[in-house]
């Protein structure tokens, strides 16, 4: 059972593109200037945060190239380490990483939504602490359930009609975004004399301790550097154009966080800037309140395109999850006439609403960011392994291994800054990692046995097949194109 290749270049760049650039860039840098009040070392997180998205997306890509399958680091994970870490990986992005972003993206468009419209809608009905979270019914959760519901609906159809909607968001995203930075420069009331009262560089630990602080918020934004892994097996000649995108999106989107980060934090003053809304603070103050209105439209637009990114990507994982028996089987199932995994897509939907009843978003931010490094660190380095079993990788990457085990460093370092100053979520998100061992017990325990199915030795499974690395009384890994 295979996914169809209907992915070109320009549809996977729009992917990753999309899938990077969303509440983040205009909620993360208020939240930062909360424990970072420094707009020099603020600055140079994001240009921090932006090298290690580019180590690591290349390092994924490279696994990604010898193994262009759905699932991305479930697939890489199974062949490097074993079917259990490969289940933890799954399991978080089932669990935290895709569904919470989904949710993240539509409680950050709901609220947006009601300060362009009636703010005096966003209330809230009732409200409980639940074990560091507060959780919480309101307007702004219905309205962002709503619309998880409607881009679930949308994916439905097949990739082809998900990918020419998520084409239009991400045109109109790339078009308003390059057109801020420009008005910006040009007319915008930014002062860059606010940079110059406060240090260029961390002093000392403490000075590092705050630049780690503020590169941990900034990860959370640069999520998403991966997303072509998830759909590789639905890419158009995967060897040639995985990499390709990956290289092209983290570039781009590298270069405009940095721009847009400069004219925010040059627009105002730290205590006006600090908090959740940001990006509608800093364009008033660059553009005048007239502006408001619009830019307040153009950001509900931005996140209601990564809702639809995240719901591509994160529904191939369950997708591939159940291929591989190590998920409820239902799941695996595709459309018979959309070929849109649509048993995975409708778990998707109604998991994902259950994290919008977490009230604050910065929460769920911290919570999403913990899991996804614990994860990344581990997945940055397949590559290695594979070459020291020699595999052919497809390309190589300049400064590699070098820039790989610097990015795993770095990720050791936030992991712990995280846990002293973020300990209620990030123990959440260990939580949820640690409780991939009973799972995983269970769906083995529930697992039929099936022959390895024979195949031709010229498909372009082979010779993935012949090297693949579990232990033969383990399930047949999807890089081998089972069906």
């Amino acid at each position: 059972m295979q996914l169809k290749r209907s992915l070109n270049l320009f549809d996977s760049i729009s992917l990753m593109f999309s899938s990077m650039v969303g509440p983040g860039i205009f909620i993360t840098t208020g939240y930062i200037l909360h424990q970072v009040p420094n707009p020099n070392l603020v600055l140079l997180a994001w240009i921090l945060g932006g090298f290690l998205a580019v180590a690591g997306a290349m390092s994924y890509a490279k696994s990604a190239s010898l193994f262009p399958y759905a699932g991305g680091d479930y697939v890489y994970l199974k062949e490097a380490y074993s079917p259990i870490v490969a289940f933890s990986s799954g399991w978080l992005s089932l669990s935290i990483n895709f569904s919470a972003s989904i949710s993240l993206s539509a409680l950050a468009f709901s609220k947006s939504f009601f300060s362009l419209t009636r703010p005096a809608w966003d209330i809230y009905f009732f409200e409980i602490p639940f074990l560091g979270l507060t959780i919480s019914i309101g307007t702004v959760q219905i309205l962002a359930m709503g619309a998880i519901l409607l881009f679930t609906i949308v994916n439905f159809f097949g990739i082809s009609t998900a990918s020419r909607i998520q084409n239009l968001f991400t045109g109109v995203k790339i078009l308003g975004l390059v057109s801020f930075v420009v008005l910006g420069f040009s007319i915008g009331n930014y002062d860059t004399a606010r940079f110059q009262s406060f240090s260029f560089l961390p002093s000392g630990w403490s000075g590092i301790e705050l630049l780690l602080a503020g590169v941990i918020p900034v990860t959370y934004s640069y999520l998403g550097w991966n997303m072509i892994t998830y759909v590789a097996e639905e890419v158009k000649d995967p060897d040639k154009n995985i990499y390709k995108a990956v290289l092209y999106s983290c570039a781009l989107v590298t270069t405009l966080y940095i721009l847009m980060n400069f004219l925010f934090l040059s627009s105002g003053s730290v205590a006006e800037l600090a908090g959740d809304k940001i990006g509608i603070t800093a364009s008033s103050a660059l553009f005048g309140s007239k502006a408001t209105m619009a830019i307040t439209a153009f950001i509900c637009w931005a996140f209601l395109g990564s809702i639809s990114a995240y719901i591509i990507g994160g529904s191939r994982i369950y997708f591939a999850m159940a291929r591989d028996g190590f998920f409820f089987s239902n799941m695996a199932k595709l459309h018979p006439k959309y070929k849109s995994p649509y048993m995975s897509l409708a778990f998707q939907c109604v998991y994902a609403c259950l994290f919008c009843f977490v009230k604050e978003i910065e929460s769920l931010l911290y919570l999403i960011t913990c899991s996804t490094l614990l994860l990344a660190t581990i997945t940055a380095y397949t590559p290695i392994l594979f070459e020291k079993r020699n595999y052919k990788l497809k390309f190589r990457i300049p400064g590699y291994p070098y820039t790989t085990y610097l990015y795993i460093a770095s990720n050791v370092g936030i992991i712990i800054t995280l846990l002293w100053n973020k300990p209620a979520e990030a123990f959440w998100g260990i939580g949820f990692t640690l409780l991939s061992i009973p799972m995983y017990f269970y769906f083995k325990s529930t697992q039929r046995t099936t022959p390895r199915p024979k195949t031709d030795p010229e498909s372009e499974s082979a010779e993935i097949m012949a090297a693949s690395l579990l232990p033969e009384n383990e399930p047949v890994p999807i890089a081998s194109g089972e069906p």
